[in-house]
């Protein structure tokens, strides 16, 4: 049987024999589906530098995938080739190869003309745009890195939640190219390991789709997606020689959305009681962490608990009364024809020893202080009444957190910048050394006790000037009411735990 070259493949053959490096091979992720995959997919380049795509389904993948080792060379037989996907197609050939169990793989050592160990179909910058919504087809694009975004979460177009983070490449003409990458492609894409490198970085990335996001062609991954830092290939040189500067670090761009405090800080940052929270002044904290402790005691029910939300930018869509098309007030996104998301947006009733105030919570944060997705409660347990507040809220009714907070943009009817919620975490007090006897039951309790005063005073520049100056707190009066609300605290723990004692003895 002699060799047929990958060029002359046609779809619906068998009996054919091809010898191939393997230049690259993945093993897809199913969508919405945990540790579902799809096989393994490779991609066999031969002496001609003909490119095929070759895949195993997942039933055969344990016993098909350990023969197969990425960039060796092989002779195989035994195989089928089909009709090649309409969409999604990773190179451009007519066929694809299925592999199985009857397939076989002779392994060729000792190979005197290796054939090349990558194969790539790189597409120029300016020719993205011919291929912008094109998913026949998958994009090639090779890069300089200059700058990244960290890894984040993100709520996409069907309420699921995804890792994401954003690379920028340059050419050689120095155009600048946005790559999203999504799911465990963003996750696996670990930047200190750009930061560690001593030469330029330079980067392919394969498989890609080509959008058009705010006026800018844009590229995001695929399941088919891969990486390769400073691969071997000719196209590479050129960059080299461009980018030979050794000083060149790669830039941090800051998270699209704020970020969340992390935990370490949170233990540094100073926390406001309820009552400061109320006399910041917005203009002087839009660059300050704004940290306070409080109980949710009730829900502001007035404007509902969730919105449609714009699909790109989640801003509340309007509904145009001439037409009723859902519009949202972003107008490079204009009228929305696409399946808008259910998003959170909750009033709260935040209360602490102190005062109590009102903050809203929106989207994401609500999600992590619900532990419930908007998307889940309304489209797949019907709770779509935006006015009737479903249990999965109202169960947090009486919980003690710890909330990061910020100012929002849009001034309310009190000429007031709402509070909104940035951030949510579990409280844990720390108790007293008076207290140090208490059980287990007895720190429990102590934790959902009301919040005391704050035991930090915000800086003095933080607070709007009101007409009369404000009372002071001296420090012995604080410690009076601390020890007060102390003793009251534990004396309400020792009766409930005698009224414990008493049911369960009974």
């Amino acid at each position: 049987m002699s060799i047929v070259p990958i060029r002359d493949l046609e779809p619906f053959q068998s009996g054919k024999k091809i010898q191939i490096r393997v230049c690259r091979k993945w093993r897809p992720k199913i969508f919405r589906l945990v540790d579902q995959f799809m096989g393994l997919h490779c991609i066999f380049v031969d002496a001609m530098g003909d490119a095929i795509e070759a895949s195993v389904k997942e039933v055969d993948y344990d016993l098909v995938a350990p023969k197969i080792e990425d960039g060796c060379h092989y002779e195989i037989t035994y195989f089928y080739t089909v009709k090649s996907k309409s969409s999604f197609q990773v190179v451009p050939h007519p066929a694809q190869i299925y592999l199985n169990t009857r397939t076989v793989f002779k392994k060729l050592l000792n190979v005197h003309s290796p054939i090349q160990r990558h194969r790539f179909y790189l597409q120029d910058f300016d020719s993205l745009s011919s291929r912008i919504d094109n998913d026949s087809i998958l994009t090639d694009v090779l890069g300089h890195i200059t700058a990244m975004q960290p890894l984040e979460e993100k709520i996409i177009a069907d309420g699921r939640i995804e890792k994401k983070c954003e690379i920028y490449i340059e050419n050689l003409r120095k155009k600048a190219m946005r790559v999203t990458l999504w799911g465990d492609i963003a996750t696996s894409f670990n930047s200190n390991a750009f930061n560690e490198l001593t030469s330029a970085k330079f980067v392919v990335f394969t498989s890609l789709k080509v959008k058009k996001y705010e006026d800018n062609t844009v590229l995001s991954s695929t399941i088919s997606t891969m990486i390769f830092m400073n691969p071997d290939i000719l196209e590479l040189e050129q960059y080299k020689s461009m980018f030979n500067n050794p000083i060149d670090t790669i830039k941090m761009v800051p998270a699209s959305t704020t970020q969340q405090i992390a935990p370490q800080q949170l233990k540094t940052t100073k926390r406001l009681s309820v009552g400061e929270l109320n006399i910041l002044d917005p203009d002087k904290c839009k660059d300050v962490t704004i940290i306070s402790r409080a109980t949710i005691t009730r829900f502001d029910t007035h404007n509902g608990w969730w919105y449609k939300a714009c699909p790109s930018c989640y801003k509340q869509l309007k509904t145009n009364l001439q037409t009723d098309q859902l519009v949202c007030p972003n107008p490079k996104h204009g009228v929305i024809d696409q399946i808008p998301i259910p998003w959170f947006k909750v009033g709260l009733i935040l209360e602490d020893a102190s005062d109590q105030t009102n903050a809203i919570i929106i989207g994401r944060s609500a999600e992590q202080l619900f532990k419930i997705s908007c998307r889940e409660l309304v489209v797949e347990k019907g709770f779509a009444n935006q006015q009737e507040f479903p249990e999965a809220i109202l169960r947090v009714k009486g919980q003690c957190k710890v909330f990061q907070f910020r100012f929002g943009n849009m001034k309310s009817n009190f000429n007031r910048s709402d509070l909104l919620i940035q951030g949510v975490f579990d409280d844990k007090v720390e108790l007293l050394a008076s207290s140090s006897e208490l059980t287990e039951l007895d720190a429990k309790m102590l934790t959902l006790a009301p919040s005391p005063l704050s035991k930090q005073v915000s800086p003095l520049d933080l607070i709007a000037s009101p007409d009369t100056p404000p009372i002071k707190i001296t420090s012995i009066s604080k410690k009076r009411t601390r020890d007060d609300m102390t003793r009251a605290i534990l004396s309400s723990i020792k009766k409930a735990r005698r009224k414990l004692e008493r049911s369960v003895f009974m």
